[in-house]
């Protein structure tokens, strides 16, 4: 998980070769094990970096003609005074140096700072993060654990073991080989790099310059946590973000819903008022209807039956009667102040005498006849109209 959140899931590894031969190496972590994504030469620097644009970090192997390199005989001395003996005459604070050491001698590889600073300025320019590097063919210590082989081949060297110790490194240009190294297939061009990514995935970050190599894999893990802070930082607030969009969105649909269902209960509301008000008026009809009915109207009644003459017969009275037959869609209307009778005479003049004793009352304004006509008998049925005074 460490290596993952460091380096993620691919490593690569670049050696600038002989010639402006350029070897780019990238492998891919699968299932717990390390399969070749990228196996590519280049003869320009300006490819090498199309190729890894996208990439974040990578081992840098330099063996070119930029590096110095002689073996000499350990025989117990310091690294400080090797590196003396091998190069008398260099100012040692100018050249970054790397030693590889067995019981009898000792191989070393120098170059000037700011070469390797140069290189590693232009990786970083194009967001690349060099994580460490290695000189000549010094790297190759880290697969000669993976063969079994005596002689190893590189890009430019041939490298004799004995008892899987280096006893000699010969620069020539080497035939192409193909080497097993734990289940994959690595050209000889490429087995610097290869043992460059494998320093640096296990872990074993193999250059001398401590003060260097802390450097830069400090600035490559700063990078990195801060660009992953930033992604998880984002996802983090985009997730808040959609959340409280749903959360909102749902709030806001619920709203909606309220406002709808309050939009339609005032629409019911105000049907309801026109309803109570429709009924609020009929009632106060209905009572004032009734209340007359309790009073004038009794009067009235009886003061119509008191004078009808024996030779009539009445079959209705109504108080106020329907101005028009009732409709459902339609309201209600009433004569107001009028009385409607119905009857049978069969003396003529006895109804138009009772008629005309009617028209005196002063209560009556006028009488006024809708319907009169003999039968088949001598009886004739009549239909008239009182017209009551308004009360002032």
């Amino acid at each position: 998980m460490k290596r993952y959140l460091i380096y993620g899931h691919n490593f690569c590894a670049v050696e600038h070769a002989y010639n402006s031969s350029y070897q780019i190496l990238e492998l891919t972590k699968k299932r717990r094990e390390l399969v070749i994504s990228k196996q590519e030469n280049y003869t320009s620097q300006k490819a090498v970096f199309e190729s890894l644009k996208n990439k974040k970090h990578l081992f840098l192997v330099l063996n070119n003609e930029q590096i110095l390199s002689k073996n000499i005989p350990t025989a117990g001395i310091s690294e400080d005074r090797l590196v003396k003996t091998a190069f008398p005459t260099i100012v040692l604070q100018d050249f970054y140096v790397e030693i590889l050491k067995n019981d009898s001698t000792s191989f070393i590889a120098i170059c000037r700072k700011d070469v390797i600073d140069t290189l590693i300025q232009e990786y970083a320019a194009r967001g690349i993060c060099v994580i460490d590097f290695s000189l000549g063919n010094l790297a190759v210590k880290n697969v000669q654990s993976y063969l079994q082989e005596s002689q190893i081949s590189t890009s430019n060297a041939c490298i004799i073991l004995e008892n899987n110790k280096i006893e000699t490194i010969e620069i020539k240009t080497p035939l192409q080989e193909i080497y097993q190294i734990n289940g994959l297939d690595v050209s000889n061009k490429y087995v610097l790099s290869f043992a460059g990514i494998l320093s640096y995935y296990s872990n074993e970050l193999h250059t001398n310059s401590s003060t260097l190599k802390k450097r830069l894999t400090n600035i490559y893990k700063q990078q990195r946590f801060f660009a992953l802070g930033l992604k998880y930082s984002l996802g983090f607030l985009f997730i808040a973000l959609l959340i409280n969009f749903l959360v909102f969105n749902s709030y806001q649909r619920k709203v909606s819903e309220l406002q709808t269902e309050v939009s339609i209960n005032e629409t019911y509301k105000i049907q309801l008022k026109g309803l109570q008000e429709i009924v609020a008026k009929k009632e106060k009809m209905v009572e004032s209807m009734t209340s007359a009915s309790n009073s004038r109207v009794i009067w009235y009644v009886d003061e119509i039956s008191k004078t009808v003459p024996s030779s009539l017969y009445l079959d209705e009275i109504k108080y106020q009667p329907l101005a028009k037959p009732i409709n459902e869609e339609k309201p209600i209307r009433f004569k107001n102040n009028e009385i409607s009778v119905k009857g049978i005479s069969r003396n003529d003049e006895d109804l138009i005498a009772w008629k005309s004793s009617l028209e005196k009352r002063t209560w009556v304004e006028k009488i006024s006849f809708t319907n009169y006509g003999k039968g088949k008998t001598r009886r004739t049925s009549f239909d008239f109209i009182i017209h009551i005074k308004k009360i002032q």
